[in-house]
């Protein structure tokens, strides 16, 4: 594919919670994945990350009351899958690729980082980062 975007290297998987705290400790007692790091994602998220091996899982637990695209996606999809995130080195380029190949933008920040649907077969939210 001529219009290909380039990705240096995988980030981590971003995962929709109804509870970060209740998934930690479930995935922490079932995989034993962890040790959790809980921060602050703004006023609409509540985030968590932990590696196993050599994959950084992020849970994003949409905040009550404060609309946002993973509360829109909590609502509509359940818990579950939500973005697969790698760098690039220059995030607009991609981002425009991305579109111009039918990928939705839902979030743009450049140059720091963009959210787009890829659409097609396979559909997934590919988070793409600033290398």
């Amino acid at each position: 594919m001529a219009n290909e975007v380039s990705l240096d290297s995988f980030d981590h998987v971003g995962m929709v919670v109804k509870n970060a705290e209740a998934t930690a400790e479930s995935w922490t007692k079932l995989l034993g994945v962890g040790p959790w790091r809980f921060t602050p994602g703004g006023a609409a998220l509540k985030l968590a990350h932990a590696k196993m091996g050599g994959v950084m899982f992020e849970l994003l637990e949409p905040q009550e009351g404060q609309p946002s695209l993973w509360a829109d996606f909590l609502a509509s999809n359940g818990e579950g899958l939500h973005h697969v995130c790698t760098k690039v080195a220059d995030v607009e380029e991609a981002t425009n690729k991305l579109e111009a190949d039918g990928g939705k933008v839902m979030i743009k920040m450049f140059p720091h980082m963009s959210y787009v649907s890829i659409g097609g077969p396979g559909s997934v939210i590919m988070e793409l980062l600033k290398t």
